[in-house]
């Protein structure tokens, strides 16, 4: 969109002007914004009237600059570069920056607490789900073609790569 005022730059600036409680918007260009603030008359771009900074408000600001500028003690990763690339540097990280990193993975997952995927599992254990699901699917194709013997074993078999399974996930490989 061209420039409403000087109809040479693209208008990137919508420019709203209320007279007698009608609303009339236009686009300018920067240029023709600056012009109007500097020369023009009664112009006047609403913003919050600047308040004095409270004791607390000048503690919050400190506080955070100073955070920002600690650094992990084993990757010397700063916490300000966490912060930009929401990237982590170490494990002692999550020490170093305990409270720090909860306020951001709130902020990043609106929780503290991973719900994502889970852990990789070791090759043993995937195959014996593999195996498990493979042999109640067959399970399921032998209860209905009505082969109740070879569905005895199959019960049997799954109930054993069940506890094989249960075993490997307490720990006790």
């Amino acid at each position: 969109m061209i420039c409403q005022k000087c109809h040479k730059r693209p208008g990137t600036i919508r420019y709203a002007e209320v007279v007698d409680g009608r609303v009339t918007d236009q686009f300018w260009c920067s240029e023709c914004l600056a012009l109007q603030r500097n020369g023009g008359e009664g112009f006047e771009i609403s913003a919050v009237a600047p308040t004095r900074p409270t004791r607390n408000s000048i503690h919050s600001v400190v506080s955070r600059v100073v955070r920002a500028q600690q650094t992990c003690p084993e990757c010397d990763t700063p916490l300000q570069e966490i912060f930009d690339t929401n990237r982590v540097g170490c494990v002692s990280c999550y020490d170093a920056f305990g409270n720090e990193l909860t306020e951001l993975l709130s902020r990043l997952h609106s929780r503290a607490t991973h719900t994502g995927k889970s852990a990789h599992l070791t090759d043993a254990r995937s195959q014996l789900r593999s195996d498990l699901r493979s042999k109640r699917s067959l399970l399921r194709s032998v209860l209905k073609a009505e082969d109740y013997e070879e569905a005895a074993t199959l019960r049997d078999e799954i109930r054993a790569l069940e506890t094989g399974l249960y075993v490997s996930e307490s720990g006790a490989d």
